[in-house]
């Protein structure tokens, strides 16, 4: 498994919400994709974030450092060549990532 796959997987299983891959792959030097998630509750957030950090750390994918408070909104995970947002579900709708980048999101 890729690690984009990895991530996606992660999310889903542990019910993230509106899960959207943005392709930079042929865009952008620094990294190849993003993902997009939300879920309703900072405890969410939180517990989406360590699954994922986790799953990035036992697959052997490099990481680095996340750096977060417990009442954090916004979660960036940068995984180098992913790197994951996870938000508070109204935070999402504020920022509207996917409306800056919407030629680059994967159908």
């Amino acid at each position: 498994m890729n690690l984009l796959e990895l991530i996606v997987t992660t999310l889903d299983a542990k019910k993230a919400n509106n899960i959207v891959t943005v392709d930079f792959k042929n865009e952008n030097p620094l990294f190849d994709y993003f993902v997009i998630a939300d879920a309703p509750s900072l405890r969410q957030i939180n517990a989406l974030t360590d699954d994922v950090i986790e799953a990035i750390e036992k697959a052997g994918f490099p990481l680095k450092p996340v750096v977060r408070e417990n009442d954090s909104t916004w979660i960036l995970i940068d995984a180098i060549d992913v790197v994951v947002h996870i938000f508070l579900s109204e935070e999402r709708d504020h920022y509207s990532l996917e409306k800056l980048y919407q030629e680059y999101i994967e159908r």
